[in-house]
């Protein structure tokens, strides 16, 4: 895996919306935030439009993402949104994409984490556009920012979830993101994640049965019981069902026949400014307790 070349001050950031439609104010806030800090905002043409619920049309958005990567000024792209979308670019994209440059998002970006992992680059799995519109000031900042200028910040938390630590080592590389959209891309040349990696997994108002239901395709696939280890993130906006109480405890259910290490509570996902960025598709080391985690980053 390559990791793109880290930003110089005056470096150009692209901020492009390759899935959904956004509040135009949360992209101009995130430009902003970018100039304050010392680089070139570049607002793409279809940014900050609306087509149905998507920002632009297909081929619009398309182009977007083709101009940001074939401009060599251009050293980062940051994703302003998620929602849905993103898969739209993924055939096209595949065929251009040359000069590695970092990737900023999450959730719906998950797609094209996956692309960039096909190509061999490392991106960054981490707010958007609202975050540093919102937090210009604040540690998911922060640490974006040390990623992207050559920095391999590690991240420790507790576990205060109903899902049980496993402890133990693994060293393998950091692949996955938002589950649901991951699943969608089984069985494509998209998918990401293999046997010996580290996975991590979030995602938002997802019953638990159908969180489920993408754990079993991964077992019978051969892939969830061969990870080197995983990392349970943050799952969101949903409810207890009549066989678990909590997404955490059918988790550590469907894991309980592995013996790698598992770590639960994860600051990833949907929890606003909590989300911390982790480096997509790096070689990492996890390091877990019976009640906390470390994440350290090869050099």
């Amino acid at each position: 895996m390559t990791r793109p070349t880290p930003l110089q001050p005056g470096d150009t950031i692209a901020i492009l919306s390759p899935a959904s439609a956004i509040d135009p104010a949360l992209v101009r806030g995130a430009a902003d935030t970018i100039a304050r800090l010392g680089y070139k905002p570049l607002i793409m043409p279809h940014a900050i439009g609306r087509r149905g619920s998507y920002s632009a049309s297909a081929a619009e958005r398309l182009s977007d993402m083709a101009q940001a990567l074939n401009d060599t000024a251009v050293r980062a792209i940051l994703c302003s949104r998620g929602g849905y979308g993103a898969v739209h670019l993924l055939p096209e994209l595949d065929s251009i994409i040359t000069d590695p440059k970092w990737l900023i998002g999450f959730s719906d970006i998950t797609a094209l984490h996956a692309l960039w992992a096909r190509h061999g680059i490392v991106s960054i799995h981490s707010s958007m556009a609202r975050q540093l519109a919102d937090g210009p000031q604040s540690e998911p900042t922060d640490r974006l920012f040390d990623i992207l200028t050559g920095g391999s910040p590690a991240m420790s938390w507790v576990n205060t979830t109903t899902g049980t630590n496993r402890p133990g080592t693994a060293t393998g590389r950091l692949v996955g993101g938002n589950l649901a959209v991951l699943d969608a891309l089984a069985a494509t040349p998209y998918y990401t994640p293999r046997p010996g990696d580290i996975l991590f997994i979030e995602d938002i108002a997802e019953p638990i049965y159908k969180v489920e239901r993408i754990l079993w395709r991964m077992r019978l696939s051969g892939l969830l019981d061969n990870l080197a280890g995983l990392i349970v993130g943050r799952f969101t906006e949903y409810k207890p069902d009549r066989n678990y109480e909590t997404m955490e405890a059918m988790i550590a259910d469907m894991t309980a026949s592995t013996a790698y290490p598992i770590a639960f509570n994860a600051p990833i996902g949907h929890i606003g400014p909590d989300n911390l960025p982790i480096m997509h598709g790096a070689t990492a080391t996890l390091s877990v307790t019976a009640d906390a985690a470390t994440l350290a980053y090869a050099d």
